[in-house]
């Protein structure tokens, strides 16, 4: 037997729209719930299009689930910190960049491959006349996040949005110099989120390198962009490409200096995007 999307569940986002769901954790107020429970992983990603099992549109639902989805959403996503003023893709002025906006950042479309590079560091001291080492413990870090990611863009509105994806990161790693009037000011720290509360949850990170590919065996799309209505000054992105990222983990001294691991290791320094950042 089906279930009938157009009914609980319509209920519900609309309630979540309206402040039921509160200042809940993100992926744990009763929407999600909802969907988790009684929703597969397809039924899941046909709600937030606003689609029936069968394909038809929920009338009036495409709004609603846009706003709730869009805020319990898991999939991964790099983006600028809450509180960061009008620059990059939060600049009302910057055209080039403004997809980025609708999605808070950039929302990888397909699932990224990722690793993390934990790693602690022993001095070893070898005493003469011995057959073993004796080590004493310096530091534990987190060294490098490496995100390895694919786009595409088949049609217009996806050759805009993989452009500003591209853009947004060759823009990320800079300072601001010069004629900028925050000269001076070293590159914004970032935000990475994915796969629920518990695993990457707003992890202050830095832009420390990222690879665009630009293969020749690929067809290339034109972007359509209102900045650039000449055909002479056209530009073109591949319609499938990938960009592989390095981020490193920041944090301030005030994080690290109330950090504790008994805390940490009960889920209480996750992050949230109203606070300082997860610890990984």
């Amino acid at each position: 037997m089906a279930f009938d999307l157009g009914s609980k569940i319509s209920r519900k986002a609309t309630q979540a729209v309206q402040g039921a769901v509160g200042n809940a954790l993100p992926g744990n107020d009763p929407l999600s719930k909802i969907g988790r429970n009684v929703l597969s992983a397809s039924g899941n990603r046909l709600i937030q299009a606003g689609l029936q099992f069968a394909g038809e549109n929920i009338p009036g639902f495409d709004n609603i689930a846009t706003t709730v989805f869009r805020d319990n959403d898991i999939r991964v996503r790099l983006a600028l910190s809450p509180g960061a003023s009008a620059i990059l893709y939060k600049d009302p002025n910057n055209k080039l960049l403004s997809p980025l906006e609708d999605t808070g950042g950039i929302l990888f479309p397909y699932t990224p491959t990722i690793s993390v590079s934990h790693s602690a560091q022993y001095t070893g001291v070898h005493p003469a006349h011995s057959n073993y080492m004796q080590h004493s413990y310096n530091a534990s870090s987190v060294d490098v996040i490496s995100i390895d990611a694919s786009f595409t863009a088949n049609t217009a509105d996806e050759a805009r949005y993989c452009f500003a994806v591209i853009h947004f990161l060759r823009s990320a790693y800079k300072m601001f110099f010069g004629a900028d009037g925050l000269r001076g000011t070293p590159p914004p720290v970032l935000r990475m989120s994915g796969y629920g509360p518990f695993n990457y949850n707003s992890i202050p990170c830095v832009l420390t390198n990222f690879t665009e590919i630009m293969p020749s065996d690929r067809d290339y799309i034109e972007v359509p962009l209102a900045s650039s209505p000449d055909a002479a000054t056209k530009t073109m992105v591949p319609t499938f490409f990938n960009i592989t990222l390095s981020l490193t983990p920041i944090y301030t001294k005030n994080q690290i200096g109330n950090f504790s691991l008994e805390s940490f290791a009960r889920g209480d320094l996750i992050g949230s995007p109203s606070k300082g950042g997860g610890f990984l």
